[in-house]
């Protein structure tokens, strides 16, 4: 009998740290980013199944945070699938998978850095887009002369940052905004191994992702708690840098879109050049 009083004392113990540790934990900065860590790995993890990667047999593997020895980035690049949202967007069949990442987080915050308006990866991404047309004979991006069409490239960023990102965020529909301010287009690019991509340097006018926490928002599990605690104006605009490399590739039957957006160009060049120009894109 005192055995098992012993026992039973054990677990008591056991079970009372468990739930001070829990509960300290929940309340750490550390618990914001392990949280993002986990579910955003998982849900990565099945968006990838069911992506244009899976279906046409492609290898698209782009860098993440680990690759660099600084603390700049997401440990890895994630993966989300909206054929039918993006296809509402442009008004016909289309298939469109995302690959991003945004700035990391710090052991001793609640937040990432795509929040941090004293860093340099505030409000900034890379990754890849991967489009496909679904009605035959047809190239996304890409006129009949193959010539590059302007407005379909830009549409893919725009619909990702503002429904995608700033929505998610609770930005109100009449303040969201992306808009190109300047462009720079070159051809004939030689990148990640390929001839013949066009790269648009660009520069916008977006809205800073800025704002008071409002709740339980799904969007605050892999970016961290918003930071805004002033009198400072929500989602204000601002300007931002951006990139894109983009080719055809009639191997895939899909246009494949490489990018960095940031307002800092020095953090836009480097990524450039540590990270997204290391990408491998190739067939299973």
């Amino acid at each position: 009998m005192g055995k098992i009083k012993r026992i039973t004392k054990v677990i008591g113990i056991i079970l009372a740290v468990v739930l001070v540790l829990g509960f300290l934990l929940l309340k750490a900065p550390l618990y914001y980013q392990a949280r993002s860590y986990v579910v955003m790995y998982a849900y990565s993890a099945w968006e990838k199944k069911f992506s244009l990667l899976e279906k046409n047999d492609i290898v698209l593997k782009i860098p993440g945070g680990l690759s660099t020895p600084e603390k700049d980035w997401f440990p890895f690049v994630m993966t989300f699938n909206d054929d039918r949202g993006f296809s509402e967007f442009m008004g016909r069949d289309l298939s469109l998978t995302i690959l991003y990442n945004f700035g990391s987080f710090s052991w001793n915050s609640s937040s990432s850095a795509f929040f941090d308006r004293d860093s340099p990866y505030f409000n900034s991404f890379y990754g890849g887009y991967v489009v496909q047309e679904n009605e035959q004979n047809k190239i996304y991006g890409f006129t009949e002369e193959e010539e590059l069409n302007l407005e379909e490239t830009f549409a893919v960023p725009q619909y990702d940052f503002k429904y995608l990102v700033l929505q998610s965020l609770g930005c109100p529909a009449s303040k969201l905004k992306m808009e190109i301010l300047s462009q720079e287009i070159t051809k004939d690019v030689e990148y990640v191994g390929y001839e013949d991509w066009v790269r648009i340097d660009s520069l916008m006018l977006v809205n800073s992702p800025e704002h008071k926490f409002k709740g339980s928002r799904r969007a605050y599990i892999q970016y961290g708690n918003p930071l805004l605690k002033d009198n400072n104006e929500e989602f204000r605009t601002m300007v931002t840098h951006g990139r894109i490399y983009a080719r055809y590739f009639p191997e895939y039957n899909s246009t494949v879109y490489l990018y960095i957006m940031s307002p800092n160009i020095n953090t836009l060049n480097h990524c450039d050049e540590s990270i997204l120009s290391k990408s491998v894109i190739a067939s299973k």
